[in-house]
């Protein structure tokens, strides 16, 4: 068994709010997990790396993306599977360079990260692990109706549902995508539209968990959010309007928030002209509300999951962590906020046993970073930091 010692750095298992000083940690180069670590003297081994002091932490898992995710404006092209796979793969090795190892994928036109998951082995890429998701679930004029078959399952019932649970289940899906309340990007409807029923949801849930799916749902105005939580659902995405007494539902439920703050930062910041007007005032309307509802959220211990939504405007998956110093401007501590980018999200998507923090046993995906995250979330950005998947440096 050959195995790689890695050596003088300042270790952030990601499990506790510290960083193990002088430490080293070893790796089987043949499964690529972490055999020992430990502090002081490094054990003899084939192949020992000096890290030069620097700071190591977990590669970031990151549990709301698009990867794929056209713009046919600006290509001049309409929406095709060839396209969108051409954008999967880019949007994949460059997220691997910014330092994400493991992605959720909640709704990808032609069901591309299914295909792209199940065909891995025999044909690898670059880029991140992928739990994917394929088309979403959605009504007829909901968020994710963009007058395309091939971009959602659109529903009218709970038999609809079932049907469409079933079908993702088939192809490969292991999350499902619920679309509950209208949406900042969709033309046609305003956040607090409620869209999906109680009971639609319900069943979705019902068929997702008794096949060991896991379920999130797309949920900003209260009433949706509401009804997602009474679901059952694994994750409310956004949560612009969660309510108080959701907060406490959550917790009790041990329901997840992925709030992807950063995807109403960029729009805000930088869409002015840049996209459709009727978009831009959306998110300058509800956008204070927005970090104020999830920051009470994380202040009260809900549990909480890292993600982007990658691929929305000018947020693209290679800049993941910049979602780190939004949670931070929201209310959460930078252990709060790195746990929900390792831990947290490992929990969701029910691959902490494997992934998430550097324990032994688990497989040795980090980032190598000239500063400390626990003191300075932001310099998770660096933009050429080292990138370990399964203990092989990527970039």
């Amino acid at each position: 068994m050959s195995t790689t010692v890695f050596n003088n750095c300042n270790l952030f298992v990601g499990n506790e709010d510290k960083v193990l000083d002088n430490a080293w940690f070893c790796v089987d180069d043949e499964s690529g997990r972490l055999t020992k670590l430990g502090t002081g003297s490094a054990p003899k081994a084939d192949k020992n790396i000096d890290l030069n002091n620097q700071y190591v932490m977990s590669g970031l898992i990151n549990a709301h993306t698009h990867i794929g995710l056209v713009n046919a404006d600006k290509n001049h092209y309409p929406e095709t599977e060839t396209l969108v796979t051409y954008q999967a793969l880019k949007d994949l090795k460059n997220g691997l360079r910014g330092g994400v190892t493991y992605i959720r994928s909640c709704g990808v036109s032609f069901d591309v990260d299914v295909k792209l998951n199940k065909m891995r082995d025999s044909y690898p890429f670059e880029g991140p692990q992928i739990k994917p998701a394929g088309m979403p679930i959605s009504i007829p004029g909901g968020h994710a109706d963009q007058n395309n078959k091939n971009a959602a399952h659109l529903v009218n019932s709970p038999d609809d549902v079932r049907k469409a649970v079933r079908e993702q289940f088939k192809k490969g899906a292991t999350n499902i995508k619920l679309m509950a309340t209208g949406g900042v990007m969709s033309q046609g409807d305003d956040i607090d539209d409620t869209e999906l029923s109680l009971e639609e949801m319900k069943m979705a849930v019902k068929e997702a968990h008794s096949k060991h799916m896991t379920i999130c749902a797309h949920a900003e105005g209260r009433l949706g959010i509401h009804y997602a939580i009474l679901a059952g659902v694994d994750s409310v995405e956004h949560g612009f309007y969660v309510s108080d007494e959701d907060i406490e539902l959550m917790k009790k439920q041990g329901t997840f928030l992925s709030p992807t703050l950063i995807a109403g930062h960029q729009i805000v910041q930088y869409g002015d002209g840049k996209m459709t007007d009727f978009s831009y005032q959306k998110m300058c309307k509800h956008v204070d509300a927005f970090y104020k509802h999830v920051g009470k959220a994380i202040r009260s211990g809900v549990k909480l999951a890292l993600g982007t939504d990658a691929g929305t405007f000018k947020n693209t998956l290679e800049n993941s962590a910049k979602e780190l110093t939004e949670l931070t401007k929201a209310g959460a501590t930078n252990y709060q906020a790195l746990r929900a980018a390792g831990l947290g999200s490992a929990e969701l998507l029910h691959i902490d046993q494997d992934y998430g923090s550097l324990e032994v046993g688990k497989y040795a995906d980090f980032l190598v970073l000239k500063n400390n995250p626990l003191r300075d979330v932001s310099s998770v950005e660096q933009s050429d930091k080292l990138v370990y998947q399964h203990g092989q440096r990527k970039y």
